[in-house]
């Protein structure tokens, strides 16, 4: 009886390792596609927000449109970080602060019909997080999928 137990477990556990592992690699593959697109679109968008110093509603419309072609749910987030120096009378020097503007306030004047202005020097960052989409095993949260990309506004449109 024992003996037609291991036969079945080893059948089993082959059936498993058959199919199992090419399908765990064709979704690691899968991942790592969609993981170049998504840095392709955010190296497109930041790079036009950088060198043009705006943002436009046909930009982001676009920006989002390209994003709409893949087959899951992303949850975008935009931050500008502007530095200011101002003078600290106690040490007698200026120090470097930061002023932070979240993708609310962009959305909103953006939303109005206005453009999102940058000044040179400021910080643009995009953040792309996978929210919801194909997933091998249901309930296995997978946090492969993100991107982080950024960088300093030059403003050559003149």
């Amino acid at each position: 009886m024992s003996d037609i137990f291991g036969k079945v477990c080893s059948i089993f556990l082959a059936v498993i390792i058959l199919f199992g592992m090419p399908l765990v690699y064709m979704n690691e593959r899968a991942k790592t596609a969609e993981q170049m697109t998504l840095l392709t679109e955010a190296t497109h968008f930041v790079d036009s927000v950088c060198n043009t110093g705006l943002i436009s509603g046909q930009m982001l419309r676009t920006f989002y449109a390209s994003l709409a072609r893949e087959s899951a749910v992303y949850e975008v987030t935009f931050l500008h970080e502007q530095p200011e120096y101002v003078f600290d009378e106690a040490e007698e020097r200026y120090v470097r602060c930061e002023t932070y503007h979240d993708e609310e306030d962009i959305r909103n004047q953006v939303e109005q019909g206005e453009n999102y202005y940058f000044c040179r020097g400021d910080f643009f960052l995009i953040t792309i997080e996978k929210k919801a989409g194909f997933m091998l095993l249901p309930n296995m949260k997978d946090h492969t999928v993100s991107i982080r990309y950024g960088g300093t506004v030059k403003y050559e449109a003149y």
